[in-house]
């Protein structure tokens, strides 16, 4: 996962597909995905996201480390 300029999360394909298959999120919806995504900190290295499926209600936590 890496940050852009403009302060946007850019995941992987590899994490995008676990976020998609950890919140049930159906391939119809892989071009625009009702996922919200919250930093809930960044301590000790690392990054600790939450992931809602912004439909269902069921949450994820996406931990990164964080590089200088």
């Amino acid at each position: 996962m890496q940050i852009d300029s403009d302060g946007n999360m850019e995941l992987s394909a590899e994490e995008n597909q676990a976020l998609m298959d950890q919140l049930n999120i159906a391939p119809n919806d892989y071009d625009d995905p009702p996922v919200e995504i919250e930093l809930l900190s960044l301590q000790n290295g690392v990054a600790a996201f939450k992931a809602t499926h912004t439909r269902t209600g069921k949450t994820i936590r996406m931990e990164f480390d964080a590089l200088p």
